[in-house]
């Protein structure tokens, strides 16, 4: 079989090594846009502009790790690939991990595929990037990972009112802490507790196989992503978010 990453394409996963915060480690799963020339644009319509998809990435969800990396000067992995490829904050080859349609949209690259198909997307891109993120979690210096997504203002017809959300399973400790550092700034600050979708082996990678086994506290953050379209928003959650981060870690 071909290999699905040619040489022109980007790599799987990325590291910034951290510079004065080791004992933090920020990761996006969501980070990336990119698709493999070996499979085109999964056979999309040319004309739906995937940056502007929730369903094939995390919106702003990059931008705001990054700057919170860049301001506590903490280590960040982020994936590089389009979650419509394979989702790699799922289970792979769960139900959800290469979905055949995500929010009403098909994907038509993503129907009929082979065993060895859907094995070389769990081989070529959900294992480095997994392998990277198992290999830095394991340093003994981590006290704190945290993991940056954004989520859609309206599903199926229904409003998401929060401004961001804590998602947790063993870890609620973390989640309340984080909100009540968050409340304590910003009153008004609409936060929500595993919404819009609850943590659970298929539906969670990182909280599941990252964090809890190693008993490391642990956030997983989502953000209304209609906050980070643009460069002021982004701003404003890389603040809001490295100051309340500070908070945290000296409370550890």
């Amino acid at each position: 079989m071909t290999p699905l990453i040619g040489a022109d394409d980007p790599p799987v996963a990325e590291y910034l090594p951290p510079t004065y915060c080791p004992q933090l480690l920020l990761i996006c799963e969501h980070a990336g846009l990119a698709i493999p020339k070996s499979l085109g644009r999964l056979g999309l319509d040319p004309q739906l502009d995937l940056a502007e998809q929730h369903i094939a990435w995390d919106i702003g969800a990059k931008a705001v790790a990054l700057g919170l990396a860049e301001h506590l000067g903490a280590g960040f992995i982020w994936q590089n690939y389009s979650r419509l490829l394979i989702d790699c904050n799922r289970r792979p080859l769960s139900a959800q991990s290469i979905r055949q349609d995500s929010d009403h949209i098909p994907i038509p690259g993503n129907h009929g595929l082979t065993a060895a198909e859907k094995a070389a997307r769990v081989e070529d891109i959900f294992m480095p990037y997994d392998a990277l993120c198992q290999r830095h979690m394991a340093r003994q210096d981590i006290t704190l990972t945290i993991s940056i997504h954004s989520f859609t203002p309206e599903m199926d017809g229904e409003k998401r009112p929060w401004d961001m959300s804590l998602l947790y399973r063993e870890g609620e400790q973390y989640a309340k802490q984080m909100a009540a550092i968050l409340a304590a700034s910003e009153p008004d600050l609409h936060i929500g507790f595993n919404v819009p979708y609850q943590v659970t082996e298929d539906t969670d990678w990182f909280v599941t196989q990252y964090a809890e086994p190693r008993g490391i506290a642990h956030l997983l953050i989502e953000i209304r992503n209609d906050q980070l379209r643009s460069e002021a928003g982004i701003k404003t959650w890389v603040e809001r978010l490295t100051q309340a981060t500070q908070i945290m870690l000296g409370r550890l």
